[in-house]
């Protein structure tokens, strides 16, 4: 696990280390920097790096070269199947000198061209500079647990794991981009291709860049989500199936020559996840759970069920924070807008978790890939009613809905069926992003304008054309599996995996996820949609896989989330500073919004119910919290 970056143009030394240097964080334990030799023009490619060293520790120094020295790689990510591609390597007349996954990418380079990426299972970002052909490779892993950045400026071709590593060598280019603005009050994150910034760009999961002479010549997707061909099984085979690929990526993922834990919840995935994992180590299994005062909160007792079973090594951190001072610090690790809450409890149990271990696993991507959400339920039950998809039946749901009151909770059943009743009301597009992100569209705030004469807003197009677009893609498929198929390509790599990255990445730990091997994906993406869904219930498979390892309270347990008491600490704890944050007269809530719009957000003089005015402050004082403590920090 690594930070990487580059420099396609005339890079020196110490521009390499000043990126390198910003990436620190990510690869605390080495680094190093390499320059190759220059072409007619003068165009030389510079590769550095910081090294988390979790494999082959005292060999896996990077750049890596091929034996021929032809092909050269800096890598970030763990290839959990590198021992069997070491072997073919070897048979095929290879010679590796060292034990690390980063080897055999250049040896994959040599036989196979771009196409070595359908060879790797793991997660990854990477260059590969081909000598011969002078061409930069940047590439990045199918689900995007990885990030990659990059920029043209008058400086050359740049990129680097994380925003910062670029500016570390030039600010050059960094206007804010409005589009990108308006996608994250939608959305709580910036989508790639787009980056905050309107100079820099981000690879999407699954892509691949190509660059030359200092510019990019190349891009196309390597892979996506499919949800046909359907597979004919039955619920006990598809329960067996999932059972026999799970233990396998399990197993793969606990190769490491550093010690390995777990994130613990008290929920079916990472309870899965830890079950398997102890029973396939000799030792005891370290496992952390993050836990509040706050009952409503709180699953350390369901935790702590699974870990007492299987005689974990378990260590609990109880969350009592100084919420208001926290957070500058959590916002200061984020390059981009942030507005996932969940990002606080997962930076504690990050730093908590690297007290133990330098490894650990999760549970991510089990509720997208198995329909562990009640959107998911919503969306089945949407498909039963197909006479509702015209603009007759959604005035009639508007109709119904206007004599709804609003709900009180979030997680109750009346909330379901009002939430269900707005998305009813909509179009497809709109739906999904009702039932999904339900962010903040800038139009929402009645009479918000920027201080200038123009709109900043009037010219950005809208959140939708995201879904619109892998709609489109997927053609025709049921609800659930559009629903899921769209989440594994948005709300999955652009909100989860990023908040991952971050809080794991910010503590010098890696995350590993079992439930996103590309096998197990690419099999259970798949399986018919009444066998990942059914009834009422969710995750239904992994429920029942699940009656093979954990005790009945947590498998019977609803669906939480890794949540915090939002509505309280806004309404107390972060009372003032988001005012402050929000409200002041220099930050860009007011550059973008009517103050006085903002003033009746904040009163909620719109009367929204608790849970969607949450969301809506939230996402506005994130956009501060940024912009104070990175945009304006930087001088960007």
């Amino acid at each position: 696990m690594c930070g990487i970056a580059g420099i396609l143009g005339e890079p020196t030394i110490d521009r390499l280390t000043a990126m390198a240097d910003a990436l620190r964080h990510r690869g605390p334990d080495d680094g190093g920097s390499w320059i190759g030799e220059s072409d007619a023009a003068g165009t030389r490619i510079g590769l550095t790096y910081r090294r988390l060293a979790i494999i082959d520790i005292p060999g896996g120094a990077q750049p890596i070269k091929s034996e021929n020295g032809r092909v050269v790689t800096v890598f970030n990510g763990e290839i959990y199947n590198y021992r069997e591609l070491r072997d073919e390597l070897i048979a095929r007349g290879h010679r590796l000198t060292t034990q690390s996954d980063t080897e055999v990418i250049v040896h994959l380079y040599e036989d196979h061209g771009v196409d070595f990426l359908d060879r790797l299972r793991g997660m990854f970002a990477l260059a590969v500079w081909d000598v011969a052909e002078r061409r930069l490779i940047l590439a990045r892993d199918r689900l995007g647990k990885k990030p990659l950045y990059f920029r043209k400026t008058s400086r050359g071709f740049q990129f680097a794991s994380e925003i910062k590593g670029l500016l570390a060598d030039s600010r050059e280019g960094c206007d804010l981009d409005h589009q990108s603005i308006a996608d994250y009050l939608q959305f709580g994150a910036v989508f790639p291709p787009n980056t905050i910034y309107r100079g820099i760009g981000s690879l999407r999961p699954g892509e691949v860049v190509e660059a030359r002479d200092r510019r990019v010549v190349s891009r196309f997707r390597y892979w996506r989500p499919s949800v046909a061909p359907k597979t004919r099984i039955s619920r006990t085979d598809a329960v067996q199936r999932v059972d026999d690929l799970l233990r396998e990526a399990v197993s793969i993922r606990l190769r490491s020559d550093v010690p390995v834990g777990c994130f613990l919840s008290g929920g079916v995935d990472s309870g899965l996840i830890t079950a398997i994992a102890a029973q396939q180590l000799s030792k005891p299994l370290t496992t952390i759970t993050v836990g509040f005062d706050d009952e409503a909160f709180d699953e350390r007792p369901l935790a702590r069920m699974v870990a007492r079973q299987y005689g974990t090594d378990h260590h609990e951190v109880v969350v009592t924070p100084d919420v208001a001072s926290d957070l500058s610090r959590i916002a200061t690790a984020y390059d981009q807008p942030f507005g996932d809450s969940s990002a606080i409890p997962s930076f504690y149990v990050a730093s908590a978790a690297r007290e133990h271990v330098k490894v650990v696993l999760n549970g991510d991507g089990g509720d997208e890939l198995f329909g562990g959400y009640r959107r998911y339920v919503a969306g089945r039950v949407a498909g039963w009613m197909g006479w509702t998809g015209g603009a007759m039946s959604q005035s009639l749901w508007r109709l119904a809905l206007s004599a709804l009151p609003k709900p009180s909770g979030y997680r109750s059943s009346y909330a379901f069926i009002h939430r269900f009743a707005r998305g009813m009301a909509a179009d497809a597009v709109t739906r999904h992003l009702l039932w999904t992100f339900d962010g903040l569209n800038p139009n929402a705030l009645d009479g918000s304008h920027c201080r200038s004469s123009q709109r900043w807003f009037d010219d950005a197009e809208p959140a939708g054309r995201h879904i619109a677009d892998i709609f489109a893609n997927l053609g025709r498929c049921g609800g659930v599996d559009r629903m899921t198929a769209t989440d594994l390509q948005t709300f999955l790599p652009h909100d989860l995996l990023v908040k991952m990255d971050i809080a794991t990445m910010a503590h010098g730990l890696e995350a590993r996820s079992p439930l996103l091997d590309q096998q197990l994906v690419d099999v259970v993406t798949r399986f018919p949609q009444h066998i990942k869904l059914r009834g009422a219930g969710t995750k239904p498979l992994l429920r029942q896989l699940a009656g093979r390892y954990l005790p009945w309270p947590i498998r019977s347990a609803r669906k939480r989330g890794f949540e915090v008491p939002l509505f309280r600490w806004l309404r107390e704890d972060l009372r003032d500073l988001s005012r402050d944050v929000i409200l002041s007269p220099t930050g860009l809530p007011t550059t973008l919004f009517d103050r006085d719009e903002l003033t009746r957000l904040l009163d909620n003089k719109q009367r929204l119910e608790p849970a969607r005015w949450s969301r809506h402050v939230w996402l506005i004082l994130m956009l501060g919290m940024w912009d104070r403590e990175v945009h304006r920090t930087r001088g960007d």
